[in-house]
């Protein structure tokens, strides 16, 4: 098989349910996604859109024989193994999420720091990541200097250091104007063509069409 066309998640005939509600949140929902794709998830319900965030990152275990990562049931991972499955993975949040006291530079860093490979190596690759989203001249700046557009750059980028398997942008363009969401988007699409892997969970149709105007993907209903 193609690397391009390798699985790394699938769903499988997803069913689930919060005990205190009578409906289910996931009714026998199916889902791959495959290195190199492209992939928006529209959502209509924020506890949809949540509990399958939480799934994907094993934060809820699910059922057995429902959730696969490169064809292994994550229901059965060790909590050893759940810590290397999330380093393979990284989530940008609408809120990004960067630690307010520290650099841009010391931001993108951390991912390394707390899982032991800071290296002289991946420091290298900071450069370079700097350089792409045009970051290299705020690489000593506190976060609070920063605007919307830099913070997320800064959240992006700090997914790129550390080589996941896939992106989660976690509605990444909540609350922003049209241009700056679209400026995102263009983003996430230059990495695409250069192999990184993205899911980008979403209710802004918008942008959706936006992007489906510019670029090759996917697109799944919740």
């Amino acid at each position: 098989m193609s690397k391009a066309w390798e699985l790394l998640v699938e769903i499988q005939w997803l069913t689930w349910w919060y005990k205190d509600s009578p409906t289910f949140v996931f009714d026998k929902f199916n889902f791959k996604l495959f290195k190199n794709d492209f992939c928006f998830i529209l959502w209509k319900s924020w506890v949809w859109k949540t509990t399958l965030v939480k799934f994907l990152q094993r934060q809820i275990v699910p059922p057995k024989k429902m959730i696969f990562y490169k064809k292994e049931d994550i229901a059965r991972f060790t909590d050893n193994e759940v810590q290397r499955y999330r380093r393979k993975i990284w989530v940008i949040f609408q809120d990004f999420k960067l630690i307010e006291w520290k650099t841009v530079k010391q931001n993108i860093l951390y991912p390394l720091e707390i899982s032991g490979h800071d290296d002289e190596k991946m420091r290298k690759k900071l450069n370079d990541i700097l350089y792409k989203m045009d970051l290299m001249d705020k690489k000593d700046v506190l976060v609070p200097q920063l605007s919307w557009w830099e913070k997320q750059r800064v959240a992006i980028a700090r997914a790129l250091i550390s080589n996941p398997e896939f992106i989660m942008a976690d509605e990444p363009t909540w609350n922003l104007d049209r241009d700056t969401s679209q400026k995102i988007a263009d983003l996430l699409i230059d990495l695409n063509k250069q192999w990184n892997t993205i899911l980008f969970i979403t209710h802004d149709l918008e942008l959706v069409e936006y992007v489906k105007n510019k670029h090759n993907i996917k697109i799944v209903n919740l």
